[in-house]
């Protein structure tokens, strides 16, 4: 049994403007092959549109509510979310999450692929959101 008793790290990087505290890492074991933690998304934001060359994201929504747009922009398919949903995007899935809650929207998150945030290769499709 592994016990982690240091803080989360602190990144935002993961799904911007979500900030992420990864709590499972390579840092923590020894090359697990992904990364555990928790996400946070700010009432009325969303993430950026991005995709992953690298690794798939399967997230559990521990509280909030919110919409998956998956695909280009052409072509996207939009599904909703609520508590307790999970939500599973393929790596090369183009995609952004919303979250529609009036309070911030709660996700862990598994990013399998990758050991450390520096692993994870990501493509952007639109630039940075303001």
């Amino acid at each position: 049994m592994i016990i982690n008793t240091a803080d989360p790290v602190r990144n935002s990087d993961i799904l911007p403007p979500a900030v992420a505290h990864v709590g499972v890492d390579g840092e923590l074991a020894n090359a697990p092959g992904m990364m555990m933690g928790r996400v946070v998304l700010p009432a009325g934001s969303r993430t950026q549109r991005q995709f992953s060359v690298n690794s798939d994201f399967a997230l559990f929504i521990v509280e909030g509510a919110g919409e998956l747009l998956t695909g280009p922009a052409h072509a996207a398919e939009k599904d909703t979310f609520e508590e307790k949903d999970f939500v599973f995007i393929e790596r090369g899935e183009i995609f952004t999450i919303a979250n529609t809650s009036d309070a911030a929207c709660t996700i862990v998150f598994t990013l399998v692929g990758a050991n450390t945030v520096e692993e994870i290769d990501r493509q952007f499709v639109e630039a940075p959101l303001t």
